[in-house]
Formats: C-alpha cells, structure tokens, sequence
C-alpha cells in the first residue's frame, strides 16, 4: 500500500491502539498527526514514530476543551492543506475510578464518583463531537474525507459494572450512525472500529489483568485493529459508510463483504 500523501489526524494518539495505529499508518507512507494531552507520554511517543522516519507529528490537545480543539484544527489546515482520515480514538476507561476490582466486584450507581462520571463521558462522548465538528469544515471544503470512530463491542456497552464507560460508547456509536447518513452528502463517510474484546492499553487496569491470569486468558494487543485501519485507509474502502468493524474479526468481515 502507498499512502504517501494521505493525511491522517489521530486523537489519543500517544499510546495504546491510537499510536499502533498512527505507526501502520507511517509504515506506508502516510502524514500522520497524534494529538494527546500535552506532557511527557505525548513527547516519548511522537519521538519513537520519528524514528520509523516517518513523517508525523505532534499536536497538544485535551479534546474536552473546545478551543484547544480548534486551535489544533486550523494547524492541520493550515499545515495539511486537506485531511484524508480523523480517526476520534482518545477515551477513557472505567480505570479512572468507576469500574470493577479484581474479583469482579462492580460499583453501584450510587457508587460511582460523580467526577468520574464525568471524566469519561466527556472523553469518549463529548469529546468525539468537539473534534468531529471542528474538522469536518474542512473535509467539506474537500468534498471528500473518512472519518474513523473507535468505539467498542455491543455487549460492552449494556454490561454490568460498565457504566459510564459503556454507555458513553453507545452514544458516540449512535451519532456515528447518524452522521454516516447526514455526512455522506459532502464525500465524508463515517466507520466504527474496535477491537473485539478486552485490550493490553492504558485503559487495562492491575485489576483487570489479574482477572485474566486467573482466567487463564489473554488480553488482545494494542496492535489488533492495525490491518482494519489501513483497509479504512486504502482505495478499496471507498464508499464504505455506516459500517462497524471489529479488530479481531477483520479478516472474517472482509470475506463476507466480497462474497
């Protein structure tokens, strides 16, 4: 694949799937920019994709706060020119203090730290439509552009012990859908992704681990949905709209579809 001048935008690109992602990406020519809270973790990684030597940057920005949002939407315009691919990848998982210990043990509602609540909801939700409506303007003004929401799976969503985490998920999931339609009209499409299942990221608490040693089970790595995000990338994902694909089932959902 040569994705030499296409250029990508990559939230919560500083770990974790976002800067597995952003490295697949750089590994075929592709401009990529990983923002992330500014801070040592941003630093460290945009050092280690500079030396794959490929070409990517680095953007601060907390995509809770509006300006800073904008702010790093007219830098990729006015460095990019265009935007090929926004991949809204940055959330927050139960491990800031809503979730479930080591044996299992899940918070009641009434339990749940208020500024935990808010924490995550404001990342995995709220945060996807500051960064959506920040840099579609731009996307329009191309008339074409493929905008990537990672989310994750179905039942995660309705579990117990799961809240906030996965109904912050299912909303964003649902303006995904609602966007695919309203956006298709300017040459945007809109696609889910996720992993497919418990993954080895910053969201993976000591706890969670542990449950999975004593399962006797492992924890998907942060790699998994590489090959998924570079089909996303590729021409033979033109027109593709409104999907959702799940990491480790690529392969399977791509034979179906050319079937």
């Amino acid at each position: 694949m040569d994705l030499k001048g296409y250029t990508v935008f990559i939230t919560g690109g500083s770990s974790g799937l976002g800067f597995e992602m952003a490295k697949a990406l750089l590994g075929e020519g592709a401009t990529v920019a990983i923002a992330a809270r500014p801070g040592a973790r941003l630093d460290n990684a945009f050092a280690a994709l500079k030396e794959t030597g490929g070409d990517v940057y680095a953007v601060p920005m907390d995509v809770r706060d509006e300006e800073a949002v904008k702010k790093a939407a007219a830098w990729t315009e006015e460095h990019f020119r265009h935007l090929d691919m926004l991949v809204n990848n940055a959330g927050v998982g139960n491990n800031v203090g809503a979730g479930p210990d080591a044996e299992g043990r899940t918070p009641q509602i009434f339990d749940i730290p208020t500024e935990a609540f808010r924490t995550i909801v404001e990342t995995n939700f709220y945060g996807y439509f500051l960064v959506t409506k920040a840099f579609t303007p731009m996307m329009v003004k191309a008339g074409r552009g493929r905008i990537v929401n990672v989310s994750t799976s179905d039942a995660t969503m309705t579990m117990k012990g799961q809240i906030p985490y996965g109904p912050a998920r299912a909303a964003a999931e649902a303006m995904s859908k609602i966007l695919s339609q309203e956006l298709c009209e300017f040459g945007i499409t809109v696609n889910v992704l996720c992993p497919g299942g418990a993954t080895d990221t910053g969201m993976a608490t000591d706890d969670m681990r542990e449950m999975f040693r004593k399962m006797g089970r492992t924890m998907l790595p942060a790699s998994i949905m590489n090959e998924a995000i570079l089909y996303l990338a590729s021409p033979e994902a033109e027109g593709l709209n409104g999907e959702k694909i799940i990491g480790n089932r690529f392969h399977e959902w791509l034979a179906e579809r050319k079937q």
